[in-house]
């Protein structure tokens, strides 16, 4: 028996204790949106491994959330008895270095690959597929797609999907051709027949790009299934107003200088970046979330549920310097399973 067919024997295995019901909230508990979410439901019923592709462009500053979140999305994927494929968009890996290097973006990508692994992900039951293959060895496939999706909408439409992503401002006003024409590509994918896909998972900011692959299908008469689950990055912010990201390369000086300047209004939970992150990222990570409460009140809060922490931090019970402790604590006791960190 091969390694494949062990891997889904196993996950049919996973996905028969667990009735649709339960592996429907297992898989809409990762996403904060999702086209055709009553096409999930009947899948779950008829199938008990569908196979979910998740889409990662390669970066060389692979983000907490990126790595975080994507190891516990594709293990509740993987719990729910889905064969998880990741497609690895090499053509698109975020380094400005690489020039189009796809040995160096390969090498990106494997570096990502490695630093799910330190986290966790079940590589065991992930098969990963490089987009530069795909389009190698299957171009009919997906150029003559792509060409047609970029026939069938305008500059305006292709640009939206990318301007929205989180690009630079010197990159928006001299916008590349490359970004108009890689939601073709992206679009391709998506409705490509050969990688015979139940269900996609893709970031929020894809959303556009789920639109108009949907779009295209209906206009060119084309038999659409396309399921997509969207995910949500959060934001994090420092006091200015900048974004800033926190990448799993931080060392913990680096660390400590982001939690710092991270902003944290206080007693408002609301637009609060910090807790955003504390609500995607480590409550789901540990399932509980520990404050040293304010010097004078002694000891410390172990929360369990966001609604908790928000009410306490709203009455002042705890106060914004000491989420943020906690909350780069926490980070600093994550990255201990890439190596060994200094105590915040």
């Amino acid at each position: 028996m091969d390694d494949q067919s062990a891997s889904s024997m196993v996950a049919n295995s996973n996905s028969m204790k667990m009735d649709s019901v339960d592996r429907f909230a297992v898989l809409a508990s990762i996403g904060d949106e999702c086209i055709k979410e009553v096409e999930i439901q009947v899948l779950l019923k008829g199938k008990a491994t569908p196979v979910c592709y998740v889409w990662f462009e390669p970066s060389s500053e692979m983000t907490i959330a990126e790595g975080i979140m994507k190891t516990m999305y594709v293990n509740k994927m993987v719990k729910a008895g889905c064969t998880v494929k990741v497609l690895m968009a090499d053509l698109f890996a975020r380094n400005k270095k690489i020039a189009y290097n796809l040995d160096r973006a390969r090498a990106i990508g494997c570096y990502n690959i490695e630093l799910w692994k330190a986290l966790g992900m079940d590589l065991g039951k992930v098969g990963f597929m490089w987009l530069s293959d795909e389009l190698n060895h299957h171009p009919a496939d997906y150029w003559l797609l792509a060409l047609d999706v970029s026939r069938k909408n305008d500059v305006d439409q292709l640009s939206r999907c990318r301007k929205n992503m989180d690009m630079e401002p010197h990159e928006l006003e001299i916008f590349p051709v490359a970004e108009i024409f890689y939601p073709c590509i992206q679009v391709a994918a998506l409705l490509s027949q050969k990688l015979q896909v139940d269900m996609w998972l893709l970031s929020i900011d894809d959303r556009d790009v789920g639109k108009l692959a949907k779009l295209y299908a209906k206009r060119a008469n084309r038999e659409n299934n396309l399921t997509i689950l969207f995910h949500r990055y959060p934001e994090l912010h420092d006091k200015g107003g900048l974004a800033q990201n926190i990448l799993m390369e931080d060392e913990v000086d680096t660390l400590s200088f982001k939690m710092r300047r991270v902003f944290c209004p206080l007693n408002v939970a609301s637009v609060n970046p910090c807790l955003e992150y504390i609500r995607y990222v480590i409550l789901p990570w540990f399932g509980t979330f520990e404050v040293v409460l304010k010097e004078g009140d002694g000891g410390s809060k172990t929360f369990s549920s966001m609604e908790e922490l928000i009410f306490s931090y709203e009455n002042g019970v705890i106060d914004s310097a000491n989420v943020k402790l906690a909350f780069g604590r926490a980070l600093n006791k994550i990255l201990q399973v890439q190596d060994k960190r200094e105590t915040i």
